[in-house]
């Protein structure tokens, strides 16, 4: 799988880079959000739930995927 940086958005607005493990994509190509398969921040895995939110259960902190990171 591949790990992906990308910017997600936290509940009060803060955005935050995140890497993201990937799911491979094979002949199709899906939305970034629906491939995602967790995220990661500060070495701590989240998972998302059935509304592709990320909540970490540590903090109580829910993240929403913004998008990619491009270093440009």
């Amino acid at each position: 799988m591949k790990r992906l940086k990308v910017i997600i958005k936290d509940q009060f607005n803060q955005e935050i880079i995140a890497l993201a493990k990937v799911r491979p994509m094979n002949d199709h190509a899906l939305e970034l959000h629906k491939s995602v398969e967790h995220i990661e921040i500060d070495d701590d895995i989240i998972l998302p739930n059935m509304d592709l939110l990320y909540e970490n259960p540590k903090d109580g902190k829910i993240y929403q995927l913004i998008g990619p990171f491009n270093e440009e």
